[in-house]
């Protein structure tokens, strides 16, 4: 209960371009710093995954999700001090492709994004420990793991609501590379 009320205040904050750091997360990680397992992470890129925004609309608590995403939605989209990290759908537009070089400092916000928009798609993903906790350290850099990059993320439906709350328990995650200008796809694939 307690993660799911952190997680909506953090999506609620996410329509907001801030330089202020997040608060840390009241979530109950391990209580020893271990290692994100490697083999949660796939080598090969699952086929015909369909963008998050698609499987969002449509799944429920308890519900097998694939899909494509990009790590980011927030100005800090990893949790510092557990395995959770925000990933937004491949159709947001992130401030790195729109045109201009400096268009925005933390270009994974998605600061240009109306709320609307972000409310749908956006999802909280965690990586669990054997006990069904997050680790107690960041998702960041395991596996490759980093803002902008895509990602496919393969897991359960731990729960969503109305309010844009969609949290999913990753089972494996396959990580991909960062889109430019011309090819808003690129590292999709």
């Amino acid at each position: 209960m307690l993660i799911r009320i952190i997680v909506t205040l953090a999506i609620v904050s996410l329509a907001s371009c801030s330089d202020s750091a997040p608060s840390p997360s009241k979530a109950t990680p391990t209580t020893q710093a271990a290692v994100i397992p490697a083999a949660l992470f796939a080598g090969e890129r699952p086929a015909d995954a369909p963008d998050l925004a698609s499987v969002k609309a449509s799944a429920k608590k308890g519900d097998h999700v694939v899909f494509l995403a990009r790590v980011g939605g927030k100005g800090q989209p990893f949790i510092d001090s557990a395995s959770i990290f925000i990933v937004a759908d491949p159709a947001l537009l992130s401030c790195e492709l729109m045109g201009e070089e400096d268009h925005c400092p933390k270009p994974w916000d998605y600061c240009c994004e109306e709320s609307k928009t972000l409310k749908n798609g956006l999802a909280t993903i965690q990586v669990l420990d054997t006990q069904g906790r997050p680790f107690a350290r960041t998702a960041e850099g395991a596996g490759g793991l980093a803002s902008l990059k895509y990602v496919v993320v393969d897991g359960t439906v731990s729960d969503r609501n109305d309010d844009g709350l969609f949290i999913v328990n990753a089972d494996r995650i396959w990580v991909g590379g960062v889109p430019n200008r011309s090819d808003h796809r690129a590292g999709s694939l």
